[in-house]
């Protein structure tokens, strides 16, 4: 057996495993998808449109069970985990089974809360026991600040707990985002292809398949929920639940080896570049908890104050919406990478005020708009 794996990982050389990894995975799903839509619709599990929905007809909410099931299957298909060497280069992927069960774990109760809805208390929990599985046993973890207020090199204990906390912020912020068509598989996407680049032209070859995975798995669902007519569907908590955990997973690992001041490429700012990567899902999550306390309510109460649904109300449809706000997130990531020398510190407080402006944008147009149509009411009663 020792022989065929070592025949096998030789023969499968990493950039091959890469390539194969990305078109499984669309293969895998590209099949799956279907045959979800028809169970869906034969047991009747869909979504039903509501006044906080932006959606008019009921549609199969069943997307993360073909995005867990080709994460899932491909990654432990072609990933390597036994330390063997690939392409000449050792290269291995020893935490895959903790990050697997943290996935499967979050699939189940993603699933949970689409049939049957369960507290957010419950949720938490389980996503907690998930992110204790990667960080404790599978060790992907936050080490460094990479010098981000003056901190770099963090303690066993505050490391987990750090991790722990941007763990479940970075999950439910994609849980959140995925309110209109594209957006969360978008956001994950284009997160997937920057950190599989990064992994790729840094030899880490496992992590590269693991994201080029992630990628595959994502494209298939996105065409059908983004172009979808009568075979839409739609990703529901299962799926944004687990693409939050799975760029957790990335932004981990992303920041461990920048970390390592001897890697080459290495980032100067590498938590601010990863926060670049994520920014929409994290700062639009961080703005609209902050409105929900000051105004006295829960931050988990469902409401109509994402940037999406701003967006929307200025007259944009779903798919201008998406694209509108990835370009914005492309456009941060491309001034983390061009002014990375200005370190993470700088970079933040950037960060941080730009986006902060830019919604302060969107939702001064959005009164303006409203109170001129309410002016042209008004003259139009008298």
């Amino acid at each position: 057996m020792g022989s065929f794996n070592n025949f096998y990982f030789h023969f499968f050389h990493p950039q091959y495993r890469i390539a194969a990894a990305f078109f499984l995975a669309v293969a895998f799903n590209f099949y799956a998808i279907p045959v979800i839509i028809r169970i869906a619709r034969a047991k009747k599990l869909f979504d039903v449109p509501d006044e906080r929905k932006n959606h008019q007809s009921s549609v199969p909410t069943l997307g993360g069970l073909g995005i867990y099931a080709t994460i899932a299957s491909v990654s432990l298909t072609l990933i390597n985990t036994c330390g063997m060497n690939g392409g000449g280069i050792s290269s291995s992927l020893t935490s895959l089974p903790p990050i697997v069960a943290g996935l499967t774990m979050i699939f189940f109760i993603g699933m949970k809360d689409d049939l049957l809805d369960i507290s957010a208390f419950k949720k938490l929990a389980v996503e907690f026991m998930a992110l204790f599985i990667l960080t404790v046993i599978g060790d992907v973890r936050l080490n460094s600040m990479q010098g981000m207020f003056g901190i770099y090199e963090l303690s066993y204990p505050v490391s987990v707990g750090l991790s722990l906390f941007a763990g479940i912020v970075i999950i439910n912020a994609f849980n959140l985002i995925d309110g209109i068509d594209g957006l969360a598989a978008s956001v994950a996407m284009l997160g997937s292809l920057v950190f599989g680049a990064y992994f790729l032209v840094t030899y880490e070859w496992e992590y590269a398949v693991l994201s080029f995975t992630i990628l595959g798995a994502i494209i298939p669902f996105f065409l059908y929920n983004a172009f979808g007519t009568s075979n839409k569907i739609f990703m529901g908590d299962t799926g944004s639940l687990i693409l939050g955990f799975m760029l957790t997973v990335l932004v981990f690992r992303f920041n461990e080896m920048n970390s390592m001041a001897a890697h080459n490429p290495h980032f100067i700012a590498g938590p601010a570049f990863s926060f670049a990567i994520i920014i929409l899902p994290m700062f639009d999550t961080l703005r609209v908890f902050a409105i929900r306390i000051f105004r006295g309510g829960s931050p988990f109460k469902a409401d109509h104050r994402h940037l999406h649904h701003i967006l929307l109300d200025l007259g944009f449809t779903h798919l201008q919406t998406t694209l509108l706000l990835i370009l914005i997130n492309i456009a941060f990531i491309a001034f983390a990478y061009f002014f990375n020398f200005l370190g993470n510190s700088t970079l933040v407080f950037i960060m941080l005020p730009a986006a902060f402006s830019l919604s302060i944008l969107a939702v001064w147009v959005r009164r303006r708009k409203f109170s001129s149509k309410l002016v042209l009411k008004l003259q139009e009663a008298e």
